[in-house]
């Protein structure tokens, strides 16, 4: 997804959004997230752009830069108590720069001190196990691998990579679930169609599991791969949010539209079913990294929408339905914090129920 948002940073340079200038919906209240905010004009990552890392509350307050140190970093997670944040920090580079050097960093909130925990500068995309114990990560080495760590560096253990046959190309976006999968996407080229699909694992490598096809569409010639990226789980680890990827543009922009789509955990069987969770009156844009509550409530999203003449790309809110889309804040890759609240209103005012496949 992110090779397509370079360009729109030029289409959206110049653009500037103050916190005096969120409109928070009724429902928010002081859910904490954890985000990537743009050093300078910079909308999106790609080549030059440096994103450090940030905590603040849905409604604005509590904004706290956690990070200055002026390199590159990439989609934070905190910890299951709350404590700690693991990140991808580059040494060399940014995203999508040909030898960048990256390994994780954790950010302990209490000290204020980063550590790093891996040195290969290949390694990239840390998430959290249920319990805190064990941060899982993919090495983009040859083949893409996935490995678990200790949070304190020690104790490397590979899963497992992919094998590089047609259907089996390359991974990458990785997520652990609180029943113990971690997710996973997955390209692939088979009879002549290149796209992406989603995977998932359990951490001793067993029971791989085909979650969904990506979709019928194949990627068009150069152009950005179609299919799945970015995939998240709900609390309940019975949903998936993914960001779709379409063989068109997205309204008046280049590059591929991207919708926010949910699907079962279950295992993929060819008519299973998805939603279609992009806005009904905007749809095409580019959506992407979504990440479900701790409540099972909302989902955070980065959206961009170019069939505007003032784009607002940034971190959105959005409930399980995909009835609205709030603007947060400037930024991209945001999570939330494990023991973020909703205030609870009357279902008149919008309260919306988890989605149901079956």
């Amino acid at each position: 997804m992110l090779r397509q948002l370079a360009t729109l940073a030029l289409i959206s340079a110049g653009v500037s959004i103050s916190l005096s200038q969120i409109r928070v919906h009724p429902r928010l209240l002081l859910d904490q997230i954890v985000f990537m905010i743009p050093v300078g004009s910079a909308i999106v990552p790609g080549p030059g752009a440096i994103f450090e890392i940030a905590v603040m509350n849905l409604d604005g307050s509590g904004f706290r830069q956690l990070t200055s140190d002026g390199t590159f970093k990439f989609l934070p997670h905190f910890s299951p108590d709350g404590t700690k944040i693991v990140y991808t920090k580059y040494s060399v580079g940014q995203y999508s720069v040909p030898n960048a050097v990256m390994d994780l960093a954790l950010y302990d909130l209490a000290t204020g001190s980063e550590t790093m925990i891996t040195h290969d500068g290949a390694d990239v995309q840390g998430t959290w196990s249920p319990t805190g114990q064990r941060l899982a990560y993919l090495n983009v080495g040859t083949p893409t691998a996935i490995w678990t760590i200790d949070p304190d560096g020690s104790n490397p253990q590979k899963i497992a990579s992919s094998s590089e046959t047609v259907d089996d190309m390359q991974w990458g976006d990785i997520a652990w679930s609180r029943d113990d999968w971690i997710l996973f996407s997955v390209a692939q080229h088979v009879n002549g169609c290149f796209k992406v699909r989603t995977d998932k694992i359990r951490p001793d490598g067993s029971a791989r599991t085909q979650v969904s096809d990506g979709g019928p569409n194949c990627t068009p010639p150069g152009a950005e791969q179609s299919g799945d990226a970015d995939p998240g789980w709900s609390a309940d680890s019975k949903t998936i949010y993914s960001s779709r990827g379409f063989p068109v543009p997205p309204a008046d922009g280049p590059g591929t539209e991207r919708k926010l789509y949910a699907f079962s955990s279950d295992a993929w069987y060819s008519g299973k079913v998805e939603m279609d969770l992009s806005l009904p009156s905007e749809p095409s844009c580019i959506e992407g990294v979504p990440k479900g509550s701790p409540d099972g409530q909302q989902v955070l999203v980065f959206r961009v929408c170019v069939d505007t003449p003032t784009p607002k790309p940034g971190i959105y809110l959005t409930d399980t339905a995909g009835s609205y889309r709030t603007f947060i804040t400037q930024g991209f890759g945001a999570d939330w914090a494990p023991l973020a609240r909703e205030r609870r209103l009357p279902r008149s005012e919008g309260l919306q129920t988890p989605l149901r496949f079956r």
